[in-house]
């Protein structure tokens, strides 16, 4: 291979690159003796319910401050710095406005866009993280739209994303 082709080739690799920044990929990471998975494959809200329970999880359920820090550093580092549309496990679909993590953690903290929760059309029942201003707040939306979603483990990950023995304060690990 010649040089000319070897920097055509290059320049392929990085355009493609580029031409797909803002879709995320498969990142992991550790906070707080849970385990985090950004799934990057758009789902609906349902279904990547479902999906997170198999896995034995369940939609990101976030409580804090901190937590939530956590999950906006997952995001952009599954984006290579960008934000994308994710799905959390809050839902109001029994009673309107009755905001409830499908884990049953109690309801206090919250990070609702200012302009959140509308519920436009009558029919925005599930919460999926939005970039504004450069960080990530809460957004109710259909159900039926499809997003990147993150599982939430009791347990933290180890490399291979399986249950881990150590404790670690923090960590992400990504496939980029």
């Amino acid at each position: 291979m010649n040089k000319k082709s070897r920097l055509v080739g290059v320049l392929i690799g990085v355009l493609a690159g580029l031409a797909h920044a803002d879709k995320p990929v498969y990142v992991a990471g550790n906070f707080n003796g849970h385990g985090y998975e950004l799934i990057p494959t758009p789902t609906p809200w349902h279904l990547a319910k479902k999906k997170a329970e198999e896995k034995d999880g369940y939609l990101v359920v976030i409580t804090s401050e901190k937590e939530n820090e956590f999950i906006t550093e997952l995001v952009r580092k599954s984006t290579n710095g960008e934000l994308c549309e994710v799905w959390i496990g809050l839902e109001d679909e029994k009673s309107e406005g009755d905001w409830r993590w499908i884990n049953g953690e109690k309801y206090t903290y919250n990070n609702w866009d200012k302009s959140n929760p509308s519920n436009s059309d009558g029919a925005e029942n599930a919460v999926q993280l939005i970039k504004t201003d450069e960080k990530l707040q809460w957004n109710d939306r259909s159900s039926d739209r499809r997003c990147a979603y993150i599982i939430e483990y009791d347990h933290e990950m180890d490399s291979n994303g399986r249950a881990s023995s150590g404790k670690t304060k923090s960590n992400l690990r990504s496939t980029r």
